[in-house]
């Protein structure tokens, strides 16, 4: 008897340290929040991305693979501003998670704790493009809402396991004052580019030049998701010319051609800029991201 007593014993204190340090399965749209993710929960979370940093996320396809790992999943993160639109709300449905489904804890909109730009005023339609009403989702390429990504989800992780809040708001705030110690240091590095105006490909890089004050004169897209004709870009030639532009920004995924036309006969020169973690070997955190902007911009600005 004493003996079947210390083993009940055993397994209920076996179970209980169990759900002490069970570690939270976060799933995350993007590489960027997996990673800030990882940052502030550190051992507490198993944080991971349904999307590649080396793709463009509006155009993710739900999986099998990605159902199952939604319907275990703790938390999901999302860019949000209708960025996983076409791709999030059926995984969501299809996973079959109440836990992760929004309104609950398990579901955490970052798009709510930063400042959005370009909110769309009055209707919008499908001829105006691939706008996006609630506001331009690529918040994360400004570090300093790197920060605010941060404070949230050290947040939400405390809802849901308080026992170790303390420990994520020290991950957080340990993670945002390296970022405004880093983000001094890059905007040193590009202060050559202060005040001086770029052509874009996709209106995607607005928070860019926000946090480091450059202007964005035009986007090769003649509307948002649209492929340049030759008239829109004969008329990118004029404003190149204008306004004396000399650089190109665009992302890997986004096609060559107009690129080379533009630098071809208008004299731009094209640099590639890495839009999230993961878009290019070495890019493994948020900080690496932009070590690797700061350095492509430098290099070829």
């Amino acid at each position: 008897m004493k003996l079947l007593y210390k083993l009940l014993v055993g397994l209920i204190i076996s179970i209980s340290s169990s759900n002490a340090s069970a570690v939270i399965r976060i799933e995350a749209s993007t590489q960027d929040l997996a990673a800030i993710a990882k940052s502030v929960g550190a051992q507490y979370v198993n944080s991971n991305s349904l999307t590649l940093g080396t793709r463009d996320p509006h155009y993710a396809v739900a999986k099998p693979s990605m159902i199952r790992r939604v319907h275990q999943a703790d938390l999901i993160l999302l860019v949000g501003a209708d960025l996983e639109i076409g791709w999030l709300p059926l995984l969501l449905k299809s996973a079959r998670n109440s836990r992760v489904l929004p309104g609950n804890n398990g579901y955490l909109d970052l798009s709510d704790s930063v400042r959005l730009m370009d909110v769309a005023t009055g209707s919008v339609s499908r001829e105006m493009g691939d706008v996006h009403e609630k506001g331009n989702p690529h918040y994360w390429l400004d570090p300093r809402n790197g920060s605010k990504i941060a404070q949230a989800i050290a947040k939400r992780l405390s809802l849901i396991e308080p026992a170790h809040a303390a420990e994520f708001k020290a991950n957080a705030d340990a993670f945002s004052n390296t970022l405004n110690s880093k983000y001094a240091e890059w905007k040193k590095a590009l202060q050559g580019l202060k005040g001086k105006p770029v052509i874009t490909y996709h209106n995607s890089l607005l928070y860019l030049a926000a946090a480091f004050d450059f202007t964005i004169a035009a986007q090769v897209e003649p509307k948002p998701g649209i492929a340049p004709s030759a008239a829109s870009l004969a008329s990118l030639l004029d404003i190149i010319k204008k306004q004396n532009i000399s650089l190109l920004l665009k992302e890997p995924y986004y096609e060559q051609r107009s690129s080379d036309y533009l630098q071809q006969h208008g004299g731009i020169k094209t640099v590639v800029i890495p839009q999230s973690v993961g878009a290019k070997e070495g890019i493994d955190n948020y900080f690496d991201l932009f070590d690797k902007i700061v350095m492509a911009l430098t290099k070829e600005g």
